[in-house]
């Protein structure tokens, strides 16, 4: 087994922006949880990229999954790989364009809900709970919490 396969090479580059970032981003003023400052939201992004790195370069790309996967996968598992992808784009385009004028609770939900329900086909129950939750834990994060409004 290679050590650097191609998620490693992603997570390396993942974390470096977001090491970039988080350092640039404390030179703006970070403020608080309760009073945000400039650099707040770049330096939680910086962050996470650097959490998302992390996470490729150890967890990602071991025998049972990653690029062997993919060869097993053949030719109709790459047709329905750039499937996946073109209706994602169009699912996030969609929701570009409805955001405002149905507001943020009803776009999102119809984001999320059909998100969930391509990447992990399953009935419409769970879909439907777990979109509830992401757009309320949005809208308290934003809304409520950073006091933000939203359309």
């Amino acid at each position: 087994m290679r050590f650097l396969q191609a998620d490693h090479i992603g997570g390396l580059i993942w974390l470096g922006l977001g090491i970039y970032l988080c350092l640039e981003a404390v030179s703006f003023r970070l403020g608080d949880f309760h009073k945000p400052g400039p650099g707040f939201t770049p330096f939680l992004a910086g962050a996470s990229l650097v959490i998302f790195g992390l996470a490729l370069i150890f967890f990602v790309g071991s025998e049972k999954s990653g690029p062997a996967e993919g060869k097993r996968l053949g030719d109709q598992g790459a047709r329905q790989n750039r499937k996946t992808l073109l209706w994602g784009f169009l699912i996030f385009l969609g929701y570009i364009l409805v955001f405002e004028r149905i507001g943020f609770p009803l776009s999102s939900f119809i984001f999320f809900f059909l998100l969930f329900k391509l990447t992990a086909p399953q009935k419409w129950l769970m879909p439907s709970v777990l979109s509830a939750g992401a757009v309320m834990v949005s809208y308290l994060v934003f809304s409520v919490w950073l006091k933000i409004p939203l359309p």
